[in-house]
This record gives structure tokens, C-alpha cells and sequence, in this order.
């Protein structure tokens, strides 16, 4: 009699641990439902986020990263981008005394592969060759970067390279603009699509692949000239090259 209720006290308590152990046992597998699902897209364009200027109505990086821009003689005011009845962006006039300053103290994290995203409108004819931004390094080497939009055709260019679509954009509309390089490639995406990808041939050093600490929006940073007629915002940099389901979340917001 006492060896069966021993054998029966030790089945119940062999029940009462089952569930316990079962959990112990799938929770360390690779395969659990929580380790499988993607993050989120909201989250994962946070991810590698160096820098973010809205350019709205404050001029703050919100990354909390960087300084503010220093924006001298642009306009803030409403974007009229759509239906985004209340999205401000930042406007510059064409003049060589119209722009906005950076300074990256991050800058030193985008080494290696970045991604740039913003829109931006062009408004008038600017100068010859305006430029919508530029790194400027304080010299023609790594981190010296610039974006072009004249006469409706955009360019992306360093000292070894340009990229330059064959696409015509139309004056006083919004589009945005995605350019990314890394070891392997240097693409350029427009509203969530990408329209140019050039393959490296050779490898590239992860040095030689970087942004300036210093950068302008809407002329040159090195010299005052080659002023942009048009508006800006929603400026991110990134340490890394994003995915095409990134890119299209963020076009669509």
C-alpha cells in the first residue's frame, strides 16, 4: 500500500512539472515564434540612424546625436507635399547667402557603407550646377560628397565617381531620394524605386567610404556659390545601406 501511493504521489508530481520542463525545452530552440518574426519596420529604420533633420519647424537633430542645423536666410513653412496638410519643410532662396549648416560629431560612425534619405523640391533655376548638399571635408579626398539638380536632372558624385539618371524631374514637385554606398555598390533609389546601381570592380577600402563632419544644404560647403532654389526635408543619414522594404516605409510616410 505504501509503495503504491509513492508511485502515485511521484506520477502527480512528474504531471505537475511536465508543462514547466516542455516550456524549458522549446524556449532554447531557435525556432520559437518571438525569435522569427522581423522587426518592425517603424523600428528598423531606427536602426544604424546617425543623423535625422526633419526640417520642419525645429531645427534640431532628432537622434538627440548631433547639434542643430544652423540655417541662415531659408524659410520654414508649410511643405504642401500632398495631403500633409501640417508637414513643414525648409526652403532656400537660390542665393549664395541661403543655406544650412551640419555638423556631424557622429560622423565618425559612418565609415564603411551610408545611406542618405531626404526629400526635396527644386523651385527655381538656382545657379549654374546647384547644389541640394555637399560634404565637405576641407579637401577633394574620402567624405567629399555632393548632390546636383539643374535644369530638371539630378547628379550624385565623389572625387571617383558620379551618378547621373537618365530620369527628368519636374520643377515644384517632391521626390524623394535615397543614395547609398558601400563596398560592393553605389545605388540611387527615387520614390521608394531604385533608377541607377553601380558595381564596384574593384574592392574598396571601408575607409575610403565615409561622409565629412561638415556638411551644407542648398550650395556648396566649400565655397559660397552654386546655389539651390527649392525646399528640403525629412534629412536622415544612416551607417548602413538599407533594404528596399526600408526604403519604400519610409517613402511612404
Amino acid at each position: 500500500m505504501l509503495r503504491s501511493n509513492a508511485i502515485f504521489r511521484g506520477r502527480f508530481l512528474f504531471l505537475l512539472i511536465l508543462p514547466a520542463l516542455l516550456i524549458a525545452l522549446f524556449s532554447n530552440t531557435g525556432c520559437t515564434r518571438v525569435s522569427d518574426e522581423p522587426i518592425p519596420l517603424a523600428d528598423s529604420v531606427r536602426v544604424g540612424l546617425v543623423a535625422h533633420y526633419p526640417l520642419g519647424i525645429s531645427p534640431r537633430d532628432i537622434t538627440g546625436n548631433n547639434p542643430d542645423l544652423e540655417v541662415i536666410n531659408g524659410s520654414v513653412r508649410l511643405s504642401g507635399r500632398g495631403n500633409n496638410y501640417d508637414e513643414y519643410a525648409t526652403f532656400f532662396s537660390g542665393t549664395s547667402n541661403s543655406f544650412a549648416r551640419m555638423y556631424l560629431t557622429n560622423a565618425r560612425a559612418v565609415k564603411g557603407a551610408f545611406a542618405i534619405s531626404f526629400w526635396a523640391k527644386e523651385m527655381g533655376p538656382g545657379t549654374f550646377s546647384p547644389r541640394v548638399f555637399e560634404f565637405w571635408p576641407g579637401n577633394y579626398g574620402p567624405g567629399f560628397l555632393w548632390f546636383n539638380w539643374y535644369q530638371g536632372r539630378i547628379k550624385w558624385a565623389g572625387p571617383d565617381f558620379e551618378v547621373a539618371p537618365d530620369s527628368v524631374f519636374v520643377r515644384r514637385l517632391w521626390y524623394h531620394f535615397v543614395i547609398m554606398q558601400d563596398v560592393g555598390s553605389i545605388q540611387f533609389y527615387c520614390n521608394g524605386k531604385r533608377i541607377s546601381r553601380i558595381t564596384s570592380s574593384n574592392s574598396i577600402p571601408p575607409a575610403a567610404i565615409q561622409l565629412s563632419s561638415y556638411a551644407e544644404l542648398g550650395r556648396l560647403a566649400q565655397r559660397p556659390a552654386d546655389a539651390f532654389e527649392g525646399g528640403i526635408m525629412d534629412f536622415r543619414i544612416y551607417n548602413r545601406v538599407l533594404s528596399p522594404r526600408e526604403i519604400e516605409y519610409i517613402y511612404s510616410q
